[in-house]
């Protein structure tokens, strides 16, 4: 057995001992029984999710289960073999939605089927070969051993005799949805969709009319400053060429963020200013090298017995989807205005 396999299979050996011990059952009107992890349980009930519907297998690249994708009557939840929850939203519908047959996942947003030679992202059409969908999916792995060992939401003795909450803080706005994204430019698109907002809630000189109108102009003029795939500094450097280009009007000049803690600068920038800011979510498979970049309007904080226990970013998703919630250890770079 290879590696990856062998690190796969100590996995599935961790998820059978958490899932006997730590287990939330629903009970279907066909008398169907569908268990979730009962730190997924937890997070689904604090939001108001309802019941489940269904659960989806997703697999890696060794066709083995990763991850799992638990369809509720309101939302979704992703979760890893160990009951990490990866992404989810309250209101938004599955990406596996009404599909048969094997699935496929390579991280947040990353939502894959298996043609007879490749994999297919689902949401841009873009093909994976074999040795990248090797590659993230032992990335995948990797990150989920790494959250297991460390994630206090795991845990069914540290949750025991207490209650989760979730508290939200987001801009008072709603950013647009757009869907323009096919292939590679993700930052031009973030970078859009932050503007808009800017243009919609902040200050109405921002776009011109025809811009704020007619996104999908301003996305093509942007496409010419910012090519993909882009570096945080090939965005903000980008953005403030076409500002003094008079492409768009802004009060400051887009800045970059580079660090561990863009959840920090998120939060900081609601509280403070009211903006969203375009966020790099990491461990996310693109092509070329890079990840995928999205418009953070929101955080999510997780309270167990008054203690901070899991965060979560609310994102635009760059595919027309907002009010989806990624773990918070899966950030990189940040630019803002």
């Amino acid at each position: 057995m290879n590696i990856k396999g062998r690190v796969l299979a100590m996995v599935s050996a961790c998820v059978v001992i958490f899932s006997q011990s730590s287990i939330a059952t629903f009970a279907l009107d066909n008398q169907e029984v569908l268990t979730l992890p009962t730190s997924v349980s937890d997070l689904t009930s604090a939001e108001n999710m309802g019941q489940v519907v269904k659960i989806h297998n997703l697999h890696g690249a060794d066709e083995g289960t990763i991850a799992f994708c638990a369809e509720m009557e309101s939302g979704y939840v992703i979760y890893d073999l160990s009951g990490n929850t990866i992404e989810y939203s309250p209101t938004s519908s599955s990406p596996y939605s009404d599909l048969q047959g094997d699935l496929y996942y390579a991280g947040p947003l990353e939502y894959l089927t298996k043609t007879s030679t490749d994999y297919k992202n689902l949401r841009t059409g873009e093909i994976l070969t074999d040795e990248q969908f090797n590659e993230v999916t032992e990335s995948f792995t990797n990150e989920s051993i790494k959250l297991s060992s460390t994630n206090f939401m795991s845990s069914s003795v540290s949750r025991s005799n207490s209650g989760l909450r979730t508290t939200v803080s987001k801009v008072s706005g709603t950013p647009r949805k757009l869907n323009y994204n096919t292939g590679e430019q993700c930052g031009a698109l973030a970078a859009v969709i932050n503007l808009c907002y800017i243009d919609d809630y902040k200050d109405k000189n921002c776009l011109s009319d025809s811009y704020s109108k007619s996104p999908s102009n301003l996305f093509n003029k942007l496409n010419s400053y910012i090519p993909g795939p882009a570096s945080c500094y090939d965005i903000a450097n980008g953005l403030n060429n076409a500002r003094n280009a008079n492409v768009f009007h802004t009060s400051s000049s887009a800045k970059t963020y580079r660090g561990t803690d863009s959840w920090g600068l998120c939060l900081y920038r609601i509280s403070s200013s009211d903006l969203p800011t375009i966020l790099l979510v990491n461990s996310h498979p693109n092509y070329s090298g890079y990840n995928h970049w999205v418009l953070s309007y929101g955080i999510v904080q997780c309270y167990n017995n008054n203690k901070i226990v899991d965060k979560y970013f609310i994102i635009n998703d760059g595919y027309g989807k907002n009010d989806v919630r990624i773990k918070y250890t899966y950030q990189d770079d940040s630019v803002y205005f």
